[in-house]
């Protein structure tokens, strides 16, 4: 299928996605762990409808800054439309566990989150979105069970094989200033500039806001960022670029109108172009990056047209054994 580009008008949030952005009793959200190894746990937020056989559900991914509360108008608007969703913070990531020793290659935490949501949502056709460096464990986890996954939505992230993004970099490299008051005064402004940089406006960038970004982050400073440098250190064994062949499923490619140092580059999308077969842009207007903050309905479109075309796909095969490194 020939690669399609498009641009999505923004789409004003509605008084009631806004009044969602909290789980409602009719929508009950439960935050659990769930062990993939020894040492290693994964934090799960579940919420929506509950799963059923053959109908589509989602799986949000956050990135390493943000965790669930990055994407909580993602779900918001998911649960609006009835989508049943998860989301999962990555190995070092959000609420999940951070171990010293652990294989953080995006790779492996496509295996980890595979395992998870095959227990979560058995039987389901799932679309999966990440944010930033977190599509490339979705573009693996498409590559690796290509039975399992609906469709895939990159939010501004190119495939990647480093995740020494400029984001980490700059958390990294004000790690050291953050064992005193003033220190981490100067590392949250600095934060803050840096998030305006990414977007096209900093309307969205309230003090509540920037509170729940950077207050998980104060509260472990020392563990979070031991595990931002393992993740930058890893090694990916089999390149992106060699599996994203294998997705069958149809990917889709948010990016902001608004150029911004983390939007994906010309040579990320050249090879998405190249080796995807269903692979499709979407521009998104009055965005940067920070595109689940911005425009948060016109992602939530974007994700809900593939939950409505993985409905009307076959049903899904039996899962394969995982293993990344087949083939």
């Amino acid at each position: 299928m020939p690669t399609i580009s498009r641009v999505l008008v923004a789409i004003p949030l509605s008084a009631s996605l806004i009044a969602l952005s909290a789980p409602s009793a009719r929508t009950p959200a439960l935050l659990e762990r769930r062990v993939v190894a020894p040492g290693e746990s994964l934090a799960v937020l579940a919420t929506g409808p509950a799963p059923r056989a053959g109908e589509p559900a989602v799986l949000l991914i956050p990135g390493p800054v943000g965790s669930t509360h990055s994407v909580r108008l993602l779900v918001s608007g998911l649960i609006a439309r009835g989508v049943t969703v998860r989301v999962i913070d990555p190995l070092g990531m959000g609420q999940s566990s951070r171990p010293d020793s652990a294989d953080y290659s995006l790779g492996q935490q496509a295996v980890r989150l595979l395992q998870v949501t095959r227990a979560e949502l058995p039987g389901v056709p799932v679309v999966v979105a990440g944010i930033g460096t977190s599509a490339t464990i979705a573009m693996h986890m498409a590559a690796t069970a290509p039975n399992d996954i609906g469709g895939v939505v990159s939010i501004a992230g190119g495939p990647m094989d480093q995740q020494a993004t400029k984001m980490m970099r700059i958390a990294l490299a004000v790690s050291p200033l953050l064992d005193n008051r003033v220190g981490r005064a100067l590392a949250r402004r600095r934060f803050v500039s840096s998030m305006k940089a990414q977007s096209a406006s900093s309307t969205w960038m309230t003090d509540s806001v920037v509170k729940a970004y950077t207050e998980p982050i104060e509260r472990d400073l020392g563990r979070v960022f031991r595990a931002l440098r393992a993740m930058a250190a890893a090694h990916e064994r089999v390149p992106i670029a060699d599996r994203l062949p294998r997705i069958t499923a149809p990917l889709r490619l948010l990016v902001g109108d608004t150029p911004t140092p983390s939007a994906p580059t010309s040579a990320q999308v050249d090879v998405l172009r190249r080796t995807v077969a269903d692979f499709q842009i979407d521009t998104i207007q009055q965005a940067g990056t920070m595109l689940q903050e911005e425009q948060p309905a016109a992602v939530v479109t974007v994700i809900d047209a593939l939950v409505r075309s993985a409905r009307a796909r076959k049903k899904l095969a039996v899962p394969a054994q995982l293993d990344l490194f087949d083939n």
